[in-house]
């Protein structure tokens, strides 16, 4: 019985040998340089960050007034009793000035409609100090309503805002990011997070209306798992949002679902439609190349504007082999070769003779590790198989090729490995000539 069990063990590791000792022949493989850095439009490593306050619009030294502003009025006998203090506004508040005085709101056409005024006066577009002129001006000096020494103040009550949605494939819905600026939470924005995206509507207030506000106010900078750039969609030119209530939160995911399912349709963020307006800020550009002229103009943000951040998920390389398989997220802002891509993966390179492969699937043991490299590359839709091998590529740097996105990265035994280790194998397993008899 002994006999039979060592005759059938050795017939099994010749016949593997006879079956083929690797996966692609070396005449079917390519050599790396051919391949190195090839396509990867820019070393990730020696990319260099743009100066984010380019994301912050730039504030006028007084600030205007416009629409839907919510101004303090006090005129003395007029809009309160004169033997009475003004009411006080925003007092405790940490986001608001201070203010005083009968809340009146700007209209939409930029004017001020006031008691006992046959006409309204016009006041977007003034300081606060100009709009109280205007006001003591028609009650001192157009009708002489009031007294030109009369009590007359304005103050800003409330800005008004703008109704924006922050859409994020990079952090998830119970990230805690999101609520008044807490960053305790711990997120689960990871690569193949099931929980992934989120949809935020914000009221932005005047001249904080910027993309830097959005992101701020939404988990800060895209993350690691995103893609390195700002999209921004401008619903002035897009008629199929411009219908939508941003603020409520079933339109805001309304929002998210089509952009995404439109993106996954095209492929491409900029060919989701001709009349809508994109514009897209990379927030990491190539040595030597120019950085996005931004204006103040560019990243002001309005009603109805959606900030998308993409998700980053298919940017993977994957392993297999004799290291064990996986799915493993390609660096955003540095390099990995393929030596680093098979450490990730907890591969071994360039283990002495003598040492256990680690993560090989046959629990065996052998004597020399496996040398041979394989990386399956799709180029204008043909397939590569470039073949490194591991003294090669410790002793020339040009040989370690950078992992690209959808790189398989395959470990194996060439063919005189495979039958050594066979041979020591079968040494372990004490067979002998009488074992075959």
């Amino acid at each position: 019985m002994k006999k039979t069990i060592k005759t059938f063990l050795a017939c099994l590791l010749v016949c593997a040998v006879a079956c083929g000792c690797v996966s692609i022949p070396n005449s079917e493989t390519v050599s790396p340089k051919y391949f190195r850095n090839k396509s990867q439009g820019g070393v990730r490593g020696e990319m260099e960050q743009i100066n984010f306050v380019k994301l912050r619009m730039d504030k006028p030294a007084e600030e205007l007034l416009g629409p839907n502003d919510v101004l303090g009025i006090y005129i003395a006998g007029i809009t309160g009793n004169p033997e009475e203090a003004p009411p006080i506004h925003n007092i405790g508040s940490e986001t608001e000035r201070p203010a005083s005085g009968y809340p009146y709101m700007v209209r939409s056409d930029g004017t001020l409609s006031l008691p006992m005024l046959s006409e309204p006066i016009y006041v977007e577009g003034m300081t606060l100090i100009q709009a109280e002129e205007a006001i003591r001006s028609a009650y001192t000096l157009k009708r002489e309503i009031v007294r030109t020494d009369a009590n007359i103040s304005v103050s800003m009550i409330k800005p008004r805002t703008y109704h924006v949605t922050v859409i994020r494939e990079d952090v998830s819905s119970d990230d805690q990011r999101y609520s008044g600026g807490n960053v305790s939470g711990r997120g689960a924005s990871y690569m193949g997070g099931m929980a992934r995206g989120t949809a935020k509507a914000l009221e932005l207030p005047a001249y904080r209306n910027d993309v830097l506000e959005a992101l701020s106010l939404t988990g800060g900078l895209p993350g690691l798992n995103a893609k390195n750039e700002v999209v921004i969609l401008r619903k002035a030119y897009s008629d199929e949002f411009s219908n939508k209530d941003y603020m409520n939160g079933e339109e805001a995911g309304y929002a998210m679902s089509e952009v995404a399912r439109r993106y996954n349709e095209s492929g491409e963020i900029n060919n989701l439609n001709s009349d809508l307006g994109v514009l897209r800020i990379p927030l990491r550009v190539a040595p030597g190349e120019q950085p996005p002229q931004l204006t103040s103009e560019d990243v002001t943000l309005y009603d109805g504007d959606v900030v998308y951040i993409q998700s980053r998920e298919a940017e993977v390389f994957y392993t297999g082999g004799l290291i064990k398989g996986g799915v493993y997220p390609v660096p955003r802002d540095y390099d990995l070769d393929v030596m680093g891509a098979i450490a990730t993966a907890g591969g071994t390179v360039g283990a002495s003779a003598g040492a256990t492969q680690a993560n090989t699937s046959g629990k065996v043991g052998s004597i020399l590790p496996a040398s041979r490299i394989i990386v399956l590359r799709e180029v204008n839709g043909k397939q590569y198989a470039i073949q490194i091998r591991q003294r090669e590529m410790l002793r020339d740097p040009s040989q370690r090729i950078l992992i690209e996105p959808n790189d398989v990265i395959l470990v194996e035994y060439t063919t005189a490995e495979l039958w050594f280790n066979m041979l020591y194998n079968m040494i372990n397993f004490r067979l002998t000539v009488d074992d075959f008899k």
